[in-house]
This record gives structure tokens, sequence and C-alpha cells, in this order.
């Protein structure tokens, strides 16, 4: 009985709880509201502000896609940054045509958008299905641009605007893309660890490569297409015989995931970017580490060697744009971040 009696005070008590609710006066936020976030400069370029970072051919312009769009620096002054546009925002990748004269941009949406790099007039978009944050890419012969989405690859004629889908039957949530040399194999990292690599021109998959144990993030072809590598959420980057699929060796040394890497334009070199904020020079012929570069203060996002070959530039989650003599391994200057 006494349970009982207990059970009814404890039911009653919760319903007045409610009936007590029900009567104090609500507090209605106006139409519209929203909580603001400082528009500063740490609000604009966070820890994910720099998305991508390339040379353009001649190695005469840097290009930075940012979330607030894209600007072109001056590699050999320290001049302040031109945007490219004022209207675009949350761009997730940048590529430049071999000629240098286009730019391919990847955002948010599904739209991959063309524009002239001397004029800054937008040229042309594609239509990318079910495409949220692209990576782009275009073929080394410039005829052909790939993007990469967490769905599927797609593929166009760069002249016609043809399109062609070649993402059938893939695993989702794809995190590299790369182009060999003579165009004809593309490669995408997964999440689930695979690698997969895929004839251009017929869509079809030559093979699939497996061996790390974490999920892959980016993967890159050496100058003469004969070597692909692969980094790993594993610590680890592996390298890879693209016409057998063999794997020829693994490079080990950072404490965590490597998020990005890099060939040098003759393919003896290799820089990897890491969670851990360093960055690693790798000789290709032994495999053995050449150099660390510290200086960062945040993961490091990416890599990337100027088109000689002289300078490695690196941008990471401290938002800083930094650049190293390949030669000594020295930092050399850092890009000015502009303040929005």
């Amino acid at each position: 009985m006494k349970k009982v009696l207990l059970f009814i005070f404890f039911a009653l008590g919760i319903l007045w709880v409610f009936v007590v609710a029900s009567l104090l006066p609500r507090r209605n936020l106006p139409v519209g509201s929203q909580w603001q976030l400082p528009r500063d400069e740490n609000a604009l370029l966070n820890t994910s502000g720099i998305n991508d970072v390339q040379y353009s051919p001649d190695g005469n312009r840097i290009a930075v896609a940012s979330t607030t769009g894209v600007w072109f620096y001056d590699a050999d002054a320290d001049k302040a940054p031109v945007p490219l546009t004022t209207d675009m925002t949350s761009v997730f990748s940048i590529s430049f045509s071999p000629d240098g004269k286009t730019l391919a941009i990847g955002g948010e949406d599904e739209l991959v958008r063309l524009w002239n790099v001397d004029t800054r007039n937008y040229e042309k978009t594609f239509i990318a299905r079910f495409g949220p944050l692209l990576l782009v890419l275009f073929s080394p012969d410039g005829k052909t641009l790939a993007s990469c989405s967490i769905y599927e690859i797609n593929l166009w004629d760069v002249a016609t605007g043809t399109h062609k889908d070649i993402s059938g039957g893939y695993e989702k949530h794809a995190s590299g893309l790369f182009i060999n040399a003579d165009g004809g194999t593309l490669a995408r990292a997964n999440y689930n660890g695979l690698i997969r690599l895929v004839n251009v021109v017929t869509g079809d998959e030559k093979r699939s490569l497996k061996g790390h144990t974490e999920n892959v993030k980016s993967v890159a072809f050496s100058a003469d297409g004969q070597t692909l590598a692969s980094s790993s959420w594993d610590k680890t980057v592996r390298l890879w015989d693209v016409a057998t699929g063999e794997h020829k060796k693994t490079l080990k040394g950072h404490r965590k995931s490597v998020n990005s890497m890099a060939f040098n334009t003759d393919g003896r070199l290799l820089a990897t970017a890491s969670r851990d904020h360093t960055l690693r020079v790798w000789d290709m012929n032994t495999g053995k580490r050449r150099k660390t570069l510290k200086g960062h203060t945040a993961e490091v996002v990416g890599v990337s060697f100027s088109p000689d070959g002289q300078t490695i530039i690196s941008w990471s989650n401290d938002r800083t744009i930094r650049l190293w003599d390949v030669e000594t391994g020295k930092f050399t200057k850092a890009l000015k971040v502009p303040k929005f």
C-alpha cells in the first residue's frame, strides 16, 4: 500500500510541474533572430578557413581557396592579395589549367565554375549531381576536367561541356582525387581505406589498392605516372606500382595522420603534411626522410611544390600559409592572410 501511495504522489508531482510550466509566460524571440558570430579575422579564417592553395603553372601566382572565396597572390612580391571575385564563399578546392589561363573552382554547392585568370571573368559552369564539397582537377592536357564529391566522380570535356559520370558502384565518401601524367588513369581515395584506379576513357575500374588500416586522406601520382602515393589516418604514406598495383614501400615517421602529399616535378622528392604540425620531405629513391619542417602551430592541412621545385608551400589550421626552401628546409616567408 505504501508503494502505491508513493507512486501516486510522485505522479502528481510531475503533473504539477507541467501545469506550472504551462502557466508561465513565454518569451518569444523576434522573427529571424539568430546567434550573431563576430565577423572578424578569427571568425572567417578559423581552423578550416584555408581549404586549398595552388601555384599557377608558370609559378608567378599563388591561388588560395578559402571560406571567403579565392585570392591571388604574387609569388615573388609582398603585395596584398587580390580577390578573384567578391560574391563567392566556401570554396573547397581549385585547379589551374595546364596553360594557366583558367581556374576551376569547386565549392560547397554542386557547381564547378571556370574563371579566366587574367581578366578574372567568369566563363562557364558545370553541374555535378549530388556533389557537395567538390574536389576539382584538370587533366594534364587540359582537355578534361574531373570533379569528385563524397558521392560521385564526374568528367567533362572542357571545350564542349559534354558530361560523363563514371562513379557507378563506388563507395561513398571520397577524400582524394588525382589523374596521372598521361591522363589515362584516375586515382580516387576513399574513407574506407581503399584506393580505386579508374580508366578515364572508359570509366572501368582497373584495380583497387588495399593496405591502409584507416581512412585514406589523399593520393598523388609521380611525374612519370609510374608511382602512386597515398596518405592515411594510420600515420603512414604508402607507395604503389601503378602498372601492377603492388605495394612498394611504406613511409613512417609522422606521429599523427598524414593529410596531404605532393611530388616535386622530377618525382625524386615527396612532401607530406600532417596533423602533428610538421611537414616531412622524403627521398623517393631510398624511402628515407630527408628533412622535417617545423614552424606551424596547428595541424598542417596541405602541401605543394612550386613548379620550379625550389619552394614548398604549406597551409595550416593555424591560419598561416608558409613558404619553405626545398634545399635547406628553412622557412622563407609567410603569405599575409587578408583581413576580411
